[in-house]
Formats: C-alpha cells, structure tokens, sequence
C-alpha cells in the first residue's frame, strides 16, 4: 500500500506533540473488557514519553492486562459497597477523598479518566488546575446512571478539559445535555492491537473444522443479551447441529444463562470459556462471531473477531456498528430481535459467504489497529495541555 507522505508528516508531528511528563490513569479495575484493554492500550503508550501511574478503584492484584513495568500501578481496594443510598454516598465520598489524596501525593499534570462514574469521581476529586480527559465508554443515551450519579455527572462534566467519545452520536447528546460544549468533545474510536495471523491457515483450519464453533465474546450482563442469543440457537440446532456456540466472558448473569441454556436443552452444544487475556485463540479455533447487544459503545470484541478474519453477525446496537460494517460485504447486521436466528441461519449455512465476509472483514479491521488510533490520543493530550 503507498504511503501519503503528507499524512505520514502530519502523523509524526502529532506523535511529536508535547505530552506531559506525569499523567494519572483512571478506571474502576482492570479485570477485563473492552474498556480495560483500552486503558491498557493506552498506558502502555504512553508509559515510554512520560511517568504514568493507573489507578483503580480494584486492588492491583486483580488485573488481567498486561502493563508496562514503568507503569505505577495503584489500587486503592475500594469496590465493596454495603447497599442503601447513605452508605453509598459515604462510600462515594470515601473514594473521592483516597483519589484526591493520591492525586496530592503523586502530582500528576494530566488525568485521565474512563468510564462514566470513575469520570464524575475524578472530576470531583481534581483541583481546577489539573486538566481532566474523560471518556465515554458505553451509550449514555441507553446506560443511563442512578439519579444521584446523573445529578453529579451534570454538575462534574463541564469542569472537564476533554470528553473522549466513540462515536459522533454520543458527542451530540452529550452537547444536547449540556454535560459538555462542542469545544470538548472529540471522536476517538476503539482500537485493537492484533498479532500476527496467517489468515490462509485459519481458512483452511476453518474449512476443515468439525463441529464448527460459532463464538459470542463479552462480558455476560444484561445489556449484551445473550439469552437473545441462546433463544436463537434453540431454534437453529435442529439445522445445524454440526456448530457448536462458544460463549466466552464472565459476569453476573452467568449462571442465570446457564439454566437458561439447560431449560431450552441446548446445554450440550455450549461451551462455557471464561474470560482470557488471550481472546486471539478462542477467534483463531472459531467458525464466525456473533454479537446480541441491546447497546454498545464501540464494541472490542467485534474489531478482534473481524481482524482474525472472522464473518461478524451484529446487532444494530451502535452508531459504530453501521459506521465500521457494511450489511453483506464485511459483516451481516441484525437489525431487530427478530432477525436474530434469520441472520445466524444465513451465515451458518453459507460457507461461501462467511468466507467473503471474514477476508473483507480483516481488511477492514486495519483501519481500527492501535497503531493508527494511539496519535489521536496523543493529539487529544496534546490540545489538553495548551
């Protein structure tokens, strides 16, 4: 591919852009997800430009991204919460003070903030002197927060110097709000650093793989609605019993699925896979990829799946969703509830077609890689230091 020598300049010059020599990462753990590996992404970038310190609200020894060692890594072990609206503010304020009291301590001259309430905690817990970038990470037309989180994030957001978004949309409703200006937000979209995959083997390994796996990746909450998914599959075993579904992700709802998946008696074609550091295995071994979300952000795990070459079906779940796939070239779109086991039945039966879609799939995919994404973030530092 040729290189545009004037994008190639205008990219070394926003790498070479003045980045602050202490930046303070914010999220609430970094057990797994889409989120986390984002930060860690991140970290990892800008650990070799400037001293960095991630801060969770988890104990540090929880991770499961891989950081930098010159990352200073700070956990203040504040997730339990006892329930009830008092205990929860006090809780809340105990965080901001722990926060504030390391943010004194370390005297970082950027922070950074992911997340919706770990943005509305770091805000608060800032002096107006040190410039705070926050980013949404989910839809917050969709996820919307408790009444009391949506109070303080309507008196927190303004006082941020950058609102990271991931998509246009979330910009414009954020402005809509009034939580942020124009001024402040800007569009960065979620990236992926993929490793070497000898596509053509993955091919021939696919074509020969018996059962076929079909796999959904994700955290198991209800807003990635993978009971939508198991319903589906109970109507399509019957024709394809030859595919087995890998669900892989942990979280609340697990055990709920599980019975789910026992009632409708597909027990036997689902594989349970909890979380992995290394999800490039699960979507190496798979056939196809699915993805049921009520809502999303911009979803990771879908950019993975498409950069391992894998035929992507997806919920209409995102502005993302049409802005990175087009319907029967790169990916298939589900576009209602109702559509699901249609749309699964077309790429489960069509193998011609799931070859199509994940060769145009992968080529699409390296528009999203971390390489092309990091300068935007460095840029975005950059505007906030000014």
């Amino acid at each position: 591919m040729a290189v545009d020598p004037l994008k190639e300049q205008q990219s070394n010059e926003i790498l070479m852009g003045v980045v602050p020599k202490r930046i303070m990462l914010f999220i609430h753990s970094m057990r797994g997800g889409g989120s986390e590996r984002q930060l860690s992404y991140l970290a990892n970038e800008l650990a070799g430009r400037s001293e960095t310190a991630l801060v969770t609200l988890d104990h540090a020894g929880n991770d499961n991204y891989p950081l930098d060692p010159t990352v200073e890594r700070i956990g203040l072990g504040l997730t339990a919460t006892n329930g009830g609206l008092v205990r929860g503010v006090l809780a809340n304020l105990n965080r901001i003070r722990a926060l504030r009291q390391h943010i004194s301590t370390w005297k970082p001259q950027l922070v950074i903030s992911f997340c919706d309430s770990n943005n509305i905690l770091a805000l608060a817990a800032c002096p107006r002197k040190i410039p705070v970038i926050i980013s949404e990470r989910s839809d917050p037309r969709h996820q919307r927060l408790s009444r009391f989180w949506e109070g303080m994030r309507r008196y927190t957001y303004p006082k941020c110097h950058a609102c990271v978004v991931q998509t246009s949309q979330v910009g414009e409703y954020l402005q809509s709000r009034r939580l942020v200006h124009r001024n402040q937000w800007v569009v960065i979209p979620s990236a992926m650093k993929s490793p070497a995959i000898d596509l053509v083997a993955c091919e021939r390994q696919r074509a020969a793989a018996e059962p076929k796996t079909l796999v959904y990746v994700g955290r198991l909450s209800k807003e990635k609605r993978v009971d939508r998914l198991l319903y589906a599959w109970a109507g399509l075993q019957t024709h394809h019993d030859q595919w087995s579904l890998n669900i892989v992700g942990d979280g609340a709802e697990r055990s709920t699925l599980q019975d789910l998946a026992r009632n409708l008696g597909v027990s036997n074609s689902v594989i349970w896979s909890l979380w992995s550091d290394d999800v490039w295995n699960s979507l190496r071994l798979a056939n196809a990829y699915c993805l049921v979300s009520q809502y999303e952000g911009f979803p990771q795990s879908m950019l993975e799946a498409m950069a391992a070459g894998l035929p992507v079906a997806v919920t209409d779940c995102s502005p993302a969703i049409r802005q990175t796939i087009t319907d029967g070239v790169d990916g298939l779109i589900i576009s209602s509830e109702g559509q699901t086991a249609a749309v699964l039945d077309r790429l489960l039966s069509n193998p011609e077609l799931r070859l199509s879609l994940g060769r145009n799939a992968a080529s699409r995919a390296r528009d999203f890689e971390w390489s092309s994404i990091a300068p935007l973030w460095l840029h975005a530092i950059d505007q906030a230091m000014d």
